[in-house]
């Protein structure tokens, strides 16, 4: 996996229900098929979609609640990977995902949230 693009943001809530609701929502609104993978106890939430794309997301303790760290990955492998990032991924590089999950996050807890 190679590292195409990480975003973080805060939430102004306990870091457990932010965690709780993160691991349950985030990629649910995807309308492609994705693989979902997370870890509780770790923090983290991963979906693999299409054939390049991974994207990760993370909850970690801050003083002011939570810092959620949004990574995206190309798993493309041969020519095919090395071209992903001038092709495909040029579009879904960017913090809007991070965003939307944060605005997402702000209002089901009732909190401030801001992208980093």
């Amino acid at each position: 996996m190679r590292l195409l693009g990480v975003h973080q943001g805060l939430v102004h809530a306990p870091l457990p229900q932010v965690r709780d609701l993160v691991l349950s929502t985030a990629f649910s609104a995807s309308a492609t098929p994705l693989r979902v993978r997370k870890d509780a106890a770790q923090g983290w939430i991963e979906a693999r979609g299409q054939w390049w794309w991974c994207g990760r997301v993370e909850v970690h303790e801050h003083a002011a609640g939570a810092r959620v760290v949004y990574r995206i990955y190309n798993v493309a492998t041969g020519l095919a990977g090395r071209l992903v990032p001038v092709t495909v991924a040029r579009g879904h590089r960017g913090p809007d995902p991070l965003r939307a999950l944060l605005a997402e996050l702000g209002e089901r807890l009732g909190c401030r949230t801001e992208l980093l």
